[in-house]
């Protein structure tokens, strides 16, 4: 459940760089530009088909950030999916929460034409069939709601039939243990089970009026898990135990056939409401409370004028849309590109707003399930280098409300994780099986594989304890890799730099960034006076390294960050230990093989694995970490050539070596300014997957539908066009091919907002707030000018 409040807040965010007053005056003179441009071209690159789907693969998604639907048309019957992103159950899986099927009488799917459409600019579906009458159906969900609205209208009477199916109508004992789908409580390499799950029967009630049911969770394993990590179950509250999840249906002139089916009067119109509802109470009185809290809300939603409604729900993808876009065009790969870029923002907008339980990386909220297991999901945990691809892209398209469910869930952690630094490393310890003893460590650390309240996934830091030392994690692809910490507050610095939010970075960036150092600083042995990062991991496969290039450019990034953040948010105390530790972090692992690591780069140079490997066989590039996501190489940096030449000789490469849905060249070329690598990596990352909808990404290896090509991509695309560069300069047109033109309107670094046009080689551009910072135009071909009239 959203807090009072929330969407509506959203709504009203004023541009990044800007506050008060100044906000209107930087934004009313290009409100009307901007609406111009969106309300033009947007409603061009709609989703539309003209055929009926066989199952969920051929749905398409609404949702408002909380509460969803997968929407399609199955033989003679509309079905909504439905989902939300606070409904956990007890096994720490994201739970579906039931099926809606719809027949309506006469049935405007046997004959007459078929037109189904997801409407971006409006964030609903349109369903026009039939042919005597022809029925038209909206499905769109309330931006300041919980709600789901289906509005159907005909020139002629007609009825509806609405059906509940019950995806867990009854207790299940032992079920299937396959694919880590209860990934918390059973060990994923020896399958050994810590808790068995149980999956309960959601409950049905019999409700005049109404289909009403709800999902309680009576008991969960979320103390078992903690105490099995050494952490005290009451540092942080406990998301799962007496949790409520369900809805209730209802509508003006339907009567209930049964408490899972509903019939309509026979009428030209229709509106049937779907109110989905979590809480969490953990009393004998649980029932009563969620009723009356779930009955108010759809109370409340009957009795408000659907014209009200939905004139909410525009307002916010109204100011959704116009805080940025790009509308390229040129050849069908502009197309292509726009069209995905489009999508994905979509996709990430109606899935992303739950606080502090960021998007699944693998199938989001759309994830359809099994026959066997509606709530089945592969890899049923965030993995850090998984998850961050959703959030990264995210900053230039001025999502910035959107990535406070990914950041949140870190810094409302952080006491857990320091806590298990203290349980695991608080004293002198031998890490097991390297046989190297640590020193005492102090500070906060993430897993690689994080639960939803950032535990130890249970799986991965494994059940059976026996024999192994409190620190040893089971799960061997990841044992030592804690790259993500880093990588956290780099983001979280960019999010300050582009959001210009000082309160977050008091409350959040600083607090996360203080314990992440403090734990680099003191779990390793200094060698020398230099920090040896020892045992650690690059990536799954390359192990037991020496500083690896991941972790060592992170930490030279944030420290050189962290001490020109202005002093009014930092203490001298902040100040001069970051300068510290400064001082003692080992060198960039660069050099022309395993043992060179000098500092004089020349030509047969190249950015290392580690320092005491040249490449690893790890496919994912972790040597390129310097370039994405810690930016300290790039276009207008220097050594250039250096990155180049090692982007160029990488190990993993799309499609060569390798076609994962997680390959990310089309980031690195974009950051380097390789305008004919980057269009081609894009385009392909913007590869169709299994679905039928446009915005549903692959994702065979991870799970159905895809998110990480689609994110990988949208950031690319948005770096081919505006690159964040380093200190001061943003680069326009970056690596953007001379063959498209394009329409935008991007945010990037130190609150600049660009907005613009490139058509025939010519660049009409403004920047807000003007002055802050360099803006590089970086295309020869392109002659600039500064004219305002950009429609």
């Amino acid at each position: 459940m959203l807090p009072a409040g929330t969407l509506s807040a959203v709504g009203a965010q004023p541009a990044a760089g800007a506050t008060g007053a100044s906000v209107a005056m930087q934004t009313a003179g290009k409100k009307e530009l901007a609406a111009t441009v969106v309300d033009r071209l947007l409603p061009a690159y709609n989703e539309v088909w003209t055929s009926k789907s066989a199952d969920v693969t051929g749905s398409m998604p609404i949702g408002n950030g909380v509460q969803a639907a997968n929407v399609w048309v199955e033989g003679n019957q509309l079905r909504l999916l439905l989902a939300a992103g606070d409904a956990w159950e007890e096994n720490v899986r994201l739970a579906k929460l039931g099926r809606l099927d719809i027949t309506f009488s006469p049935n405007p799917f046997d004959s007459g034409e078929f037109r189904q459409e997801l409407r971006l600019h409006e964030s609903e579906v349109v369903i026009t069939a039939g042919s005597d009458p022809v029925i038209t159906t909206r499905v769109w969900v309330g931006a300041d709601e919980q709600t789901i609205h289906v509005e159907s209208d005909a020139p002629g009477a007609f009825t509806m039939d609405v059906h509940f199916t019950n995806l867990r109508p009854q207790d299940n004992p032992s079920p299937s243990l396959n694919n880590f789908t209860f990934y918390d409580l059973v060990s994923s390499e020896d399958g050994y089970v810590g808790v068995q799950p149980k999956v309960h029967a959601d409950r049905v009630l019999d409700r005049p009026g109404t289909i009403t049911w709800a999902h309680h969770n009576d008991e969960s394993a979320y103390d078992e898990i903690m105490r099995l990590q050494k952490l005290d179950p009451g540092i942080h509250h406990d998301p799962l135990t007496g949790r409520t999840f369900g809805g209730q249906v209802r509508g003006e002139g339907f009567a209930s056939a049964s408490a899972s089916d509903l019939r309509s009067d026979r009428d030209t119109s229709h509106r049937l409401d779907i109110t989905l509802h979590s809480s969490i109470d953990q009393s004998p009185r649980w029932q009563k409370r969620w009723e009356k809290e779930i009955g108010d809300l759809a109370g409340e939603s009957a009795r408000t004028p659907i014209d009200l409604l939905r004139a909410a729900q525009r307002r916010w993808w109204d100011q959704f849309w116009n805080r940025s876009y790009i509308f390229a065009t040129g050849d069908a790969d502009a197309d292509k590109v726009t069209k995905g870029w489009l999508h994905t923002r979509y996709v990430q907008a109606i899935a992303g707003r739950t606080p502090a339980m960021p998007i699944r990386f693998n199938g989001s909220l759309f994830a359809p399930g099994r026959p066997d297991d509606a709530d089945f999901r592969k890899w049923n945990s965030y993995h850090g280098f998984n998850q961050r691809f959703a959030y990264w892209n995210m900053l230039a398209s001025g999502d910035f409300d959107l990535m406070h469910s990914y950041l949140d869930q870190y810094a409302e952690s952080l006491p857990l994780a320091k806590a298990r630094v203290q349980a695991f490393w608080g004293k002198p310890t031998v890490e097991e099986p390297s046989s190297v003893e640590l020193p005492a460590t102090q500070g906060a650390m993430w897993p690689e594989v994080m639960g939803l309240w950032g535990q130890a996934v249970g799986g991965e830091y494994g059940w059976d304890r026996t024999g192994h030392a409190d620190n040893w994690f089971a799960g061997s692809w990841t044992r030592w890799l804690y790259a993500s910490n880093v990588e956290i507050v780099t983001m979280m610095l960019d999010h300050f730099s582009y959001a210009g939010d000082t309160k977050f970075a008091r409350e959040k960036l600083l607090p996360v960034a203080r314990e992440v150092v403090r734990f680099y600083d003191t779990h390793w042995h200094h060698n020398h006076g230099t920090i040896d990062m020892y045992p650690m991991y690059s990536g799954e496969g390359d192990r037991n390294l020496h500083n690896p290039a991941a972790d060592t450019a992170g930490l030279h990034r944030i420290l050189g960050e962290l001490q020109t953040l202005p002093t009014s948010l930092t203490t001298p105390g902040d100040r001069a230990y970051w300068a510290e530790v400064e001082d003692r972090l080992p060198n960039l692992p660069v050099g022309k093989n395993a043992h060179d690591n000098d500092t004089s780069w020349g030509p047969g140079d190249r950015l290392k694995t580690a320092h005491d490997v040249f490449l690893g066989t790890d496919t994912n590039n972790q040597n390129l970490y310097p370039i994405f996501p810690m930016r300290l190489f790039g276009a207008g940096q220097p050594h250039l050539d250096l990155a180049v030449a090692s982007y160029q000789e990488r190990r993993g490469k799309y499609p060569t070596d390798g076609t994962q849905d997680w390959r990310h060249d089309a980031i690195h070329a974009a950051y380097l300014g390789l305008t004919a690598e980057a269009k081609f990596q894009t385009v392909a990352a913007f590869r169709t997957g299994a679905w039928r909808y446009a915005g549903f990404g692959p994702g065979a290896g991870d799970g159905e539908p895809g998110g990480e090509p689609y994110a990988i991509a949208k950031m690319a695309l948005q770096s081919m066009l505006l690159h964040p560069g380093a200190d001061e300069d943003a680069i326009l047109y970056n690596a953007w091919p001379s063959e498209w033109d394009v329409q935008f309107k991007l945010h990037t670094t130190r609150g600049r907002t660009v907005q613009g046009r490139l058509v025939d080689g010519k660049s009409d551009h403004t920047v807000t707030p003007e002055g802050a910072g360099n803006l590089v135009v970086d295309e020869p071909e392109v002659s600039t000018s500064t004219t305002a009239d950009l429609s």
